[in-house]
């Protein structure tokens, strides 16, 4: 049904300000990122990264894309971090533009809107050069086509050959059914050439002052040869007299094949098309990001600077608590109860530093880094179809972690999450020790950790800071701040008679804590005041081994 383009501009514009949640169909989505990951690029973001940083969350988050073109540069764009100053501040200002100039943003919006429909996803299959499938028996089609017409013309003076032009259109008949439904497949991408062109057209004749705007009309003219050999595969016959010659001549199997030759020749054109009103549609997304969370604009420095991160908040989590951290010559050791923000401050990180190189936006009031590659161990579990152990998963993504920091020293951010949980607490501290120890001059690293040991031991190359948790007798909370230094208190015997574990439990609990704290700490062991409220790091060596005895009940924490 026709609507008029005021009406179209309102319900785009309302659709912009505040995006509907929609659902993401991440393998079409993912489609042009597919295509195109294995070219040459500063960095793309492994699977394990994009799962620890929720990926999929994010994308949905900043999805106010327009067209489904838009939607595969934004999927691919969050997965390839730039190291390119120049073009982020450039992207950065057309999200600008099109946030603070209502006309333009008007124009872009009815342009983009003409790709909504769900087989846009396809037209990524055309962009990579490589040749669109082929029919089987395609080589057929040519002579079983001309058979035809030699024995229809040739019966004029040889009546008998026309009983060859039966069987040529019976055999070109059930040809021609036979690859009818792959047909319709196949010219799916081929069909949305023409919205394509449409789109990239009016982007192009608005004017916008965008960079990937500028060269579009040279290959805008070459799609046009395509579109012509296309359009035949949207007639639309009421009488049937093309269809009928389309099933004794062969004519969608023969101009098929014409469009293979002419698609994989105009590839790149098609590509410069795609992606320039996919960078359209993804600066309008960001337009609208900034206008629903508070962001800054990144700046770029030189390593020495080191990174410095104020006001920093997760977008994913409402009402996220901000916090700073300033990453110098360093690395950062996090300890502190489960709950209490650890590894969401290391994704709030992690997420700040994925969208200052790919987006030119950060969730916080001010960043400045040098480019870096983002590499996590988060979220790590083991695998059943493999056989693997947690550990042994474990020790394979930090062996790719240590591959990736040897060949490029000095230009990753790692974000590490209790390293080797899976096997005992001696070797755990021993492996954490060494591979931090070695980690450390070659990246940036942020390391969470329930083991208060490994403070003292990497004293000389890391810097302390922990979260903490504040529990009473009618109460416990966290404030999810980060703060300097070692936790040196803990609560987790107390949360558990918070918690109302039996009477036994936590005087059994609390007598042998009291115990280990003495042979550890034979100077310096003092009774825990009852009325404190303190915080708690529920992972030293004396609480790993109050845990194992009384079967992990302080897993609570």
């Amino acid at each position: 049904m026709w609507t008029s383009s005021r009406k179209r501009l309102r319900r785009l514009e309302a659709a912009w300000q505040q995006p509907a949640a929609r659902a993401s169909h991440f393998p079409w989505v993912a489609r042009y990122y597919n295509h195109v990951q294995h070219e040459p690029a500063y960095h793309r973001l492994p699977d394990q990264t994009w799962e620890d940083l929720n990926g999929e969350l994010l994308f949905e988050l900043l999805d106010a894309t327009v067209s489904r073109v838009g939607q595969q540069c934004l999927y691919h764009r969050l997965r390839s971090p730039l190291a390119d100053e120049a073009t982020l501040h450039e992207f950065a200002a057309a999200a600008t533009l099109l946030a603070q100039q209502p006309g333009a943003r008007g124009q872009a919006l009815l342009a983009l809107d003409q790709l909504t429909a769900d087989e846009t996803y396809f037209l990524a299959d055309l962009i990579s050069g490589e040749p669109l499938p082929t029919l089987p028996g395609a080589r057929f089609a040519p002579l079983l086509a001309l058979g035809l017409l030699a024995t229809l013309v040739g019966g004029c003076w040889l009546p008998v050959l026309w009983l060859g032009t039966g069987v040529f259109a019976l055999i070109n008949s059930v040809f021609h059914f036979w690859q009818r439904t792959r047909i319709q497949r196949m010219v799916r991408p081929l069909m949305q050439l023409g919205r394509l062109h449409r789109a990239g057209r009016a982007l192009h004749r608005a004017a916008l002052p965008l960079r990937p705007l500028e060269p579009l009309a040279a290959p805008l003219a070459r799609l046009g040869g395509i579109l012509r050999q296309v359009a035949f595969f949207q007639v639309e016959d009421n009488l049937l007299v093309l269809e009928l010659l389309k099933m004794l001549l062969l004519l969608d199997q023969l101009v098929y094949a014409r469009c293979r030759v002419a698609v994989q020749r105009q590839a790149p054109a098609i590509r410069t098309i795609f992606e320039a009103v996919g960078y359209v549609d993804c600066a309008l997304a960001v337009a609208s990001f900034r206008q629903r969370h508070t962001t800054c604009v990144p700046q770029f420095g030189p390593a020495a600077e080191g990174i410095q991160l104020h006001a920093g908040y997760h977008p994913l989590v409402p009402g996220c608590v901000p916090n700073d951290l300033t990453l110098s010559g360093q690395g950062v050791l996090l300890t502190g109860s489960n709950m209490a923000g650890k590894t969401t401050f290391m994704r709030t990180l992690g997420v700040t530093a994925l969208l200052a190189q790919t987006i030119a936006t950060c969730p916080a009031t001010a960043y400045r880094a040098p480019f870096c590659r983002v590499l996590t161990s988060l979220t790590l579990a083991d695998s059943l179809p493999t056989g693997k152990s947690y550990y042994l998963v474990e020790a394979e993504t930090m062996r790719q972690l240590l591959l990736a920091c040897n060949a490029a020293p000095g230009s990753y951010l790692l974000l590490l999450d209790e390293l080797f949980k899976g096997t005992n607490t001696q070797e755990r501290i021993a492996a954490n020790k060494a591979v931090l120890a070695y980690l450390q001059p070659r990246g940036w690293v942020v390391a969470a950790t329930h083991d208060g040991e490994l403070g003292a031991l990497l004293q000389s190359c890391y810097v302390e800071y922990h979260f903490c948790e504040t529990v009473t007798a009618e109460d416990w909370y966290f404030d999810y701040r980060l703060k300097a230094g070692p936790l040196t208190t803990r609560n987790a015997i107390r949360l558990l008679a918070r918690l109302h574990y039996p009477a036994q439990v936590v005087a059994d609990a609390q007598a042998l804590s009291a115990t280990l704290a003495a042979r550890a700490h034979p100077s310096h062991a003092q009774p825990t005041a009852p009325a404190e409220v303190i915080c708690v790091a529920d992972s030293t060596r004396q609480q790993e081994h109050i845990r194992t005895l009384n079967d992990r009940a302080y897993d609570v924490v």
